[in-house]
């Protein structure tokens, strides 16, 4: 199923900026922020505003096709929503998937049922520990 299809499927009108905004989700596995989002797509689309931008995400959100990344100084998006966990690094600020095999029993923890989720964790990435090392 193609971006077009799949944001009609969730009740979503196809405009070019969702197809663009939801595409470069999928194939840009950074983590970025809407600036990044911004800057990139105002390449191939001079019109498109971060408003614009900003109100797309809150919907692909919403609708279940993003996950919103709260960090500390900014609020970071991911089109992975296969089950995962992020690591934040606290000096470089690069957000890292895990993907840890996390089971949980009868999809329940304290009897609350799990549909999905997100563990976050902090620290120092390998780049940066090798960094403070020389």
């Amino acid at each position: 199923m193609n971006t077009k299809e799949i944001l009609s499927q969730k009740g979503l009108r196809p405009t070019i900026q969702r197809i663009k905004v939801y595409e470069y989700l999928l194939t840009h596995r950074t983590h970025p922020d809407v600036e990044n989002i911004y800057n990139d797509l105002k390449k191939e689309i001079p019109t498109i505003s971060r408003t614009t931008i900003y109100n797309t995400l809150k919907e692909l959100v919403k609708n279940g096709l993003v996950l919103e990344i709260p960090t500390e100084y900014k609020l970071c998006f991911d089109g992975y929503m296969q089950n995962h966990s992020h690591f934040i690094c606290e000096v470089c600020g690069k957000i890292f998937d895990l993907n840890l095999d996390l089971k949980f029993k009868e999809n329940k923890i304290s009897d609350h049922i799990i549909k999905s989720f997100c563990v976050m964790f902090k620290g120092i990435c390998i780049n940066c520990q090798r960094k403070e090392k020389k």
